[in-house]
């Protein structure tokens, strides 16, 4: 049996695979690393007309490009879109 859960934070994100093999009887979930090695990676995303960046280089980028920069989304999710 597997199962796979996916942690949206506000800075964050991760994903965990639990696997519970019959043989080892050891039922560990293990957190999937990111291409950079890194088991948590940054919840930025930076676009420009050429790409699309996210993670730790968006992170590290959004000075240079932040009026094309989303960060902290999951905070402002749900509510209304208005000039007051």
């Amino acid at each position: 049996m597997a199962a796979i859960g996916v942690h949206l934070g506000c800075t964050s994100a991760c994903v965990a695979v639990y696997k519970l093999c019959v043989f080892l009887q050891d039922g560990r979930a293990d957190v999937v690393a990111n291409d950079a090695g890194d088991r948590v990676t940054p919840a930025v995303v930076a676009y420009s007309e050429n790409e699309e960046v996210v993670g730790l280089a968006a992170k590290q980028s959004r000075i240079r490009n932040i009026s094309n920069t989303v960060m902290k989304v999951k905070q402002i999710l749900g509510r209304r879109y208005g000039i007051r």
